[in-house]
């Protein structure tokens, strides 16, 4: 049964932790991240995650989706993705 959108006062708590200091958790998930992705793409991600350089994110975004292969994104055959006329083969 659908009731429609939750009234403000409906909606759950937030916790004090993330509305305290909302960036440290942010740059702890980011830390985390990117200890999982390879080395030579790190720097990639750090100037998207900056926010210098939009190409850099749309680059992350095509590494990440292409398993980290760098090879994969210039082959990319996903135009129903919105970054596809973007994506590095075609800048």
């Amino acid at each position: 049964m659908n009731e429609g959108p939750l009234h403000p006062d409906d909606r759950p708590e937030s916790s004090p932790e993330s509305t305290i200091c909302p960036q440290a958790d942010s740059e702890a998930a980011r830390r985390e991240r990117l200890a999982q992705i390879p080395v030579r793409q790190r720097s990639i991600f750090r100037r998207a995650w900056a926010g210098r350089s939009r190409k850099a994110a749309i680059r992350a975004a095509c590494l990440e989706c292409m398993g980290y292969q760098s090879a994969e994104v210039n082959r990319c055959t996903a135009p129903a993705c919105p970054l596809y006329p973007y994506r590095e083969a075609r800048l």
